[in-house]
């Protein structure tokens, strides 16, 4: 009998694992394709320093395909500007200057940010940048493993139903790797990252 259920425990860890190296990744990729025009407004979601620059080209190359189109960076150190993106992650052409909005996180609510987690807090960050600039449609721009994750935020943040929010992977149109995604350790420990994060904001967005 005990053997049993130890030989089922350790087929059903074994099937839990071999869902995770098959499915794991592309359970977490629920984005927008295509995207529904017209949106006014392109966010991109901080990253880790390996992506953030991908993140923003590609926020910049679906807000240049229109002349009226902001890009927004909800919550960005005080330090950093237009221009030092520009720079540091060689974005050429560079959208102007004055339709880029970089948010910058509130003194009194610091506290509150490190608390709720990053996404979160952006989630928030672009819902009163909206509200204050007038936007109602938003294209959110993040890595294809934290969509879910943020559209979760974005729904518990939002309470204007007029406010609209479509989510764009930004390896949605890269070709699919040559190597099974799991045996990138780097990769591995991200999506495995992702689901805590992602259970910890089920429990905690409010």
């Amino acid at each position: 009998m005990l053997y049993r259920a130890v030989m089922g425990l350790l087929f059903l860890l074994l099937g839990c694992v071999a869902a995770f190296l098959v499915w794991g990744r592309e359970a977490l990729s629920n984005w927008d394709h295509p995207l529904h025009e017209p949106f006014e407004l392109v966010v991109v979601l901080a990253g880790p320093l390996d992506e953030d620059g991908r993140r923003v080209a590609a926020a910049v190359e679906l807000a240049r395909t229109s002349g009226n189109r902001f890009l927004l960076l909800p919550l960005r150190h005080r330090a950093l500007s237009w221009p030092w993106f520009v720079r540091h992650y060689r974005i050429d052409p560079p959208l102007p200057e004055e339709r880029v909005i970089i948010g910058r996180p509130e003194d009194s609510k610091r506290v509150e940010t490190a608390e709720l987690g990053g996404t979160f807090a952006e989630a928030r960050k672009t819902i009163a940048v909206m509200r204050e600039q007038g936007f109602r449609s938003a294209v959110i721009v993040t890595s294809g493993y934290h969509i879910r994750r943020a559209r979760l935020a974005f729904q518990r943040a939002v309470t204007d139903p007029g406010l609209t929010f479509q989510f764009h992977a930004m390896d949605s149109a890269q070709k699919a790797p040559d190597r099974l995604w799991w045996l990138d350790g780097k990769s591995l420990m991200r999506v495995a990252d992702e689901y805590w994060k992602l259970a910890a904001g089920y429990a905690f967005y409010k």
